[in-house]
């Protein structure tokens, strides 16, 4: 019996560079030949950026939770009007954890504070910083207009006042929170002297659908007081409805 033996045949240049993996493999060494450094100076300046985005990151969330723990401490104080105390542990916050979620509540903390003081004027102030910052904190957003509002009240800005009750009114979720910031709006006009605009708001509020009587009847008694001061409608008073549609 014989036996067949089989040579094996050599790759010519040409069929290796035919090959596909081969061909894949020749490229990516050249490829490494000529720009390997610059690859592994690109590789490099991820990784740098991943942790420098990772410390960033973690610093932020410990300066966030110390932040929290201040403010926490701070409420406190406020609670107990110990305002002194509660001024300087909050302004601290503002100052050392700029741009967390904390030093923003601290600035409308600062304003509750001012106005618990009777400065309104420096109320006003702390309010808009903390609205500057709130974004899209509704929460936040909402306890700070309030603020500002009752503030530009008690300083005697009053057309500035009812702008804000009405801004305040159009973010309520209920009848009930869209009808206490109209009677502000509407006592706030009263003050301006647009009593006009100031009864169309009133009548608003008692024509909300779902509304505990007593805010009707407190609309009831401000366009009482109203007519018992004898007072004329403001000028440039308009028929318009009020600035707060009713829903």
């Amino acid at each position: 019996m014989t036996t067949r033996l089989v040579k094996h045949q050599k790759l010519t240049k040409r069929q290796i560079k035919e090959d596909p993996l081969v061909t894949a493999a020749f490229r990516g060494t050249q490829l490494w030949e000529e720009h390997g450094s610059r690859i592994l100076l690109g590789l490099g300046a991820v990784v740098l950026v991943v942790l420098l985005v990772f410390f960033i990151a973690r610093t932020r969330a410990q300066s966030e939770a110390r932040a929290e723990g201040d403010l926490f401490r701070a409420e406190i104080s406020v609670g107990q009007a110990d305002y002194a105390t509660a001024m300087q542990m909050l302004k601290e916050i503002v100052d050392s954890a700029p741009g967390t979620r904390a030093a923003t509540k601290a600035m409308m903390y600062l304003g509750d504070v001012n106005a618990g003081e009777g400065k309104p004027a420096e109320a006003v102030s702390w309010y808009r910083r903390a609205l500057a910052k709130a974004g899209g904190d509704e929460d936040l957003k909402t306890a700070s207009l309030h603020g500002l509002a009752a503030a530009l009240e008690d300083r005697g800005d009053f057309t500035q006042a009812a702008s804000t009750y009405a801004d305040l009114a159009k973010m309520a979720k209920t009848d009930n929170q869209r009808g206490r910031a109209m009677l502000g709006q509407a006592r706030s006009l009263a003050k301006a002297g647009q009593t006009q605009k100031a009864i169309e708001v009133y009548k608003a509020v008692q024509h909300l659908p779902v509304v505990d009587q007593t805010l009707i009847n407190a609309a009831g008694v401000g366009m009482g007081e109203i007519s018992a001061s004898g007072q004329t409608p403001g000028a440039g008073a308009t028929t318009h409805p009020p600035s707060t549609p009713t829903p």
